[in-house]
């Protein structure tokens, strides 16, 4: 085998950018078409500032629209389109852009190595995930945000041929038709690089499913990597006939840090731990070193992933259980939003409050064992669960602990039990402050007064969700990035009995448990071992017996 550099010795050609530019509201709408000199349309031309959350991408036309908002105005504004050196527009002559005015990209000069592999045959391979496990999750994108790139790291021969790229869209998407660009990058520190295409690669979808790339027609042979980047952008979409839009791609969690995500071309990379459900089918030459990558089934008996499975597994038992769909559930109405509730059992009137983002169901393992003892009241958080919210306003515990008020009033409860499990630990705790004559005893689990409380790795997660996910889910994470504030002060101002719990591995920081604990007059603390911040799945006998305990013991007033 030898290898030949190719050099693409290209005419330059012209790109005429025609634009209009008007203000409004403190901010510069600049809508234009971007065209070469043969007036042909240059599709999909990325236009954006760097590192800020202003961009767009032209469609198959070139056509777009950017508003510019005064707050980044001193900024360059760049247009990089495949195939083109990248253009970047001062300040100034943003400022004074025209009507109609052309702006010129020049075709870059491409240096690619050349795979040239004599007397030897090329054995196909495929690397990746070539099947869709049971526990996987969903990499959403928004129809209004085509400049988004999301996609994971391949290992592949440092001999390869790519020949098509193939990836899993969520059966529950909603649409008629999705165009994606495809994007493929070297790699460096594990992050994407330089672009290795030279045209633009794009896919049209009417399904979900399995979907195939063919990539053959595009040439995309490589001598010396041992690593690429492939993201997609979802760039032109019809919604379906309910005028309804959902797009998202499998993926799976690994402990390696394959997930990729940028705002824009002109913003930063971040990586997630986790992989599309997707994969590579390349031709490779037997010369090639080989990808070192662990197997699937070393990754998977990792503890952190059994954790994952386990959580997993335990939240579509939940969801099979029948708990949180029960016919004889009921809605009240608290104004804004309609609190979802069942109840089981007879007795003292013990209320159970779920976690962020979860329902009734997490409980699954609480609410025979409890229901055996007390009437047991399951909630579902408003805008969680089958509850209700039409507020648009940002979410916090005091809110929730209002809505809990009007339900225990609608109820016509006076004195209740509260078990609060993260964030319904905290939203128990704001109670407790805000309506201390309505309380007899209280258990939390893996609860916090503040952010600090929760371990710095997750709240760096926490941050960087807010870049991808959906309103809904933006409200409840800014919820734990922001809230709650309680002070020891206020915590000792309780004066009924309260139960601390957490896990032995909680998420919650042990000294921040610790002192929830020491800052309520004789309150109890109980660490869970072999625990973590699920301890309702992962330790449920121990955790349900713990509970009645506390709460059935007379001698605890």
């Amino acid at each position: 085998m030898k290898n030949a550099i190719l050099q693409l010795k290209c005419l330059i050609f012209t790109t005429n950018l025609l634009i209009s530019v008007f203000n409004v509201n403190a901010q510069k709408l600049i809508s234009g078409v971007v065209k070469d000199t043969q007036q042909r349309p240059v599709s999909y031309c990325s236009i954006g500032i760097r590192n800020k959350n202003v961009a767009t991408v032209a469609d198959e036309n070139g056509r777009f629209k950017l508003s510019i908002p005064d707050s980044v105005s001193g900024h360059n504004l760049i247009f990089s389109a495949v195939g083109f050196v990248d253009k970047q527009l001062s300040p100034k002559e943003i400022s004074m852009l025209k009507d109609g005015e052309a702006i010129t990209l020049k075709e870059k000069i491409f240096e690619i190595p050349e795979l040239v592999i004599k007397g030897t045959k090329l054995k196909d391979k495929t690397v990746g995930q070539q099947s869709r496990p049971m526990i996987t999750f969903s990499k959403m994108f928004d129809q209004n945000v085509p400049s988004v790139e999301q996609g994971n790291i391949f290992e592949i021969y440092d001999q390869s041929v790519l020949k098509a790229y193939n990836f899993y869209i969520i059966p529950s998407s909603k649409f008629t038709a999705i165009t994606l660009k495809l994007n493929l990058y070297a790699v460096k520190n594990n992050l994407p690089d330089t672009s290795l295409l030279r045209q633009n690669i794009t896919y049209r979808a009417t399904t979900t499913g399995w979907q195939h790339i063919d990539l053959s027609p595009y040439l995309l042979s490589f001598n010396g990597l041992t690593k690429v980047a492939v993201t997609l952008q979802l760039v032109a979409h019809q919604v379906d006939s309910a005028n309804n839009f959902i797009f998202g791609i499998s993926a799976k969690k690994t402990l390696s840090k394959d997930l990729l995500f940028r705002y824009q071309s002109q913003g930063t990379w971040e990586s997630y731990a986790g992989t599309f459900i997707a994969n590579l089918e390349l031709k490779y030459s037997k010369d090639g070193k080989k990808p070192k990558t662990p197997t699937e089934k070393e990754t998977e008996n990792t503890p952190e992933m059994k954790m994952l499975v386990d959580f997993y597994q335990h939240r579509e038992a939940a969801a099979k259980s029948g708990y949180g769909r029960n016919k004889k559930g009921k809605f009240i109405d608290v104004g804004n939003a309609k609190i979802y509730t069942e109840e089981y059992g007879e007795g003292e009137p013990l209320l159970l409050l779920h976690g962020n983002n979860g329902s009734i169901a997490d409980f699954y393992l609480q609410i025979p064992s409890l229901a055996k003892h007390f009437k047991v009241i399951a909630i579902d958080t408003r805008g969680q669960g089958r509850s209700t919210d039409l507020s648009t306003d940002p979410y916090s515990y005091d809110e929730f602990a209002k809505d809990l008020y009007r339900v225990t009033a609608e109820l016509g409860l006076k004195k209740v039990n509260i078990i609060g499990w993260s964030d319904g630990g905290n939203t128990a705790l704001s109670f407790n402050l805000m309506y201390p004559e309505m309380v007899k005893k209280v258990v939390t689990i893996g609860a916090n007064l503040n952010p600090s409380g929760v371990k710095d790795s997750l709240i760096a997660v926490f941050k960087k969700q807010l870049e991808t996910d959906s309103q809904k889910n933006s409200r409840l994470i800014r919820l734990m990035l922001e809230h709650p504030n309680i002070k020891a002060a206020q915590l000792k101002l309780i004066q009924n009995p309260v139960l601390v719990i957490a896990g032995s591995d909680d998420v919650i920081k042990p000294e921040h448990t610790r002192f929830i604990a020491e800052q309520i007059s004789g309150a109890k603390l109980e660490i869970i071992p072999n625990a973590t911040h699920y301890v309702p799945f992962e330790q449920s006998r121990q955790l349900n017996q713990t509970i009645v305990d506390f709460l059935k013991d007379v001698s605890v007033k």
